[in-house]
């Protein structure tokens, strides 16, 4: 990556606390325990509902799977930075503006994260599902009312509680934990990447393992440029822009 168009800078906003232990590996995996623990809600409301393969039919509802487990992801993240004494905001380092350095950031951010974060998705799913052509689960439609809601709060809330949870949160603290800027990244770019296997919550084995490879550049990429710009709010603002266009997608196709 360039550095020109990363620059590495010195500022930094907000001291990096020090979680404990389990804090701060709780922290990486927490999102992948919640989007299992409520996709298997929406499996059982489904079974009650009476579908024959309630599974299946609990498959559509990810968006929901997801803003229920950003809720709490929110909850846990604001718990563990108020016992080190700082608040949530502190993760993005708000101003009052937003700077040129930050929109400059954002737009190179979204260029990588659509060509890194949809590149692998085809690579990957020719490599493990023998198809250039990815399979469309997350865009069975959905009604109305929910493809709206969706639209609205699942690029919100995902924005908002993703990247800070693994980059803002944990890559810092893994940092000063291994004393390796390498090894943090590397483990906050599998942990995010990881969390893909169970949204939604299908339980086929290649095609979790093509949701985790596939997201792994994108997960390692991100961790990247944060250790060089030490700016989470560029990186949260272009997540938001491309968990909008997938939810645009969805809606698009309830529409339909």
């Amino acid at each position: 990556m360039s550095t020109l168009a990363f620059p590495k800078l010195q500022e930094n906003h907000g001291a990096v606390g020090t979680a404990s232990k389990s804090s701060l590996w709780f922290s990486l995996m927490m999102r992948t325990l919640f989007f299992i623990g409520f996709g298997l809600v929406f499996v059982g409301i489904s079974f009650l509902a009476g579908y024959e393969h309630p599974m299946k039919a609990a498959e559509r509802w990810w968006p929901f799977q997801a803003i229920l487990a950003n809720i709490a992801t929110y909850a846990v993240l604001r718990y563990f930075l108020r016992k080190e004494g700082q608040s949530y905001g502190s993760l993005f380092g708000f101003r009052r503006s937003i700077t040129g350095l930050d929109m400059k950031q954002f737009a190179w951010l979204l260029v990588v994260g659509f060509a890194v974060g949809g590149i692998p998705l085809y690579l990957f799913s020719y490599a493990i599902l023998g198809s250039f052509v990815p399979p469309n689960l997350m865009f069975q439609p959905l009604p109305v009312w929910a493809a709206i809601l969706a639209l609205v709060l699942f690029p919100l809330t995902n924005g908002l509680v993703e990247t800070p949870t693994y980059v803002g949160y944990a890559l810092p603290r893994l940092k000063r934990a291994t004393g390796s800027g390498r090894l943090a990244i590397l483990f906050a770019g599998l942990a995010l990447a990881f969390q893909h296997v169970a949204l939604p919550l299908v339980l086929d084995v290649p095609y979790m393992l093509w949701r985790f490879a596939a997201f792994i550049p994108l997960g390692l990429a991100i961790g990247f440029i944060f250790s060089r710009t030490k700016r989470l709010l560029p990186i949260a603002m272009a997540h938001y822009v491309m968990d909008l266009q997938l939810a645009i997608t969805l809606f698009v196709y309830s529409m339909e």
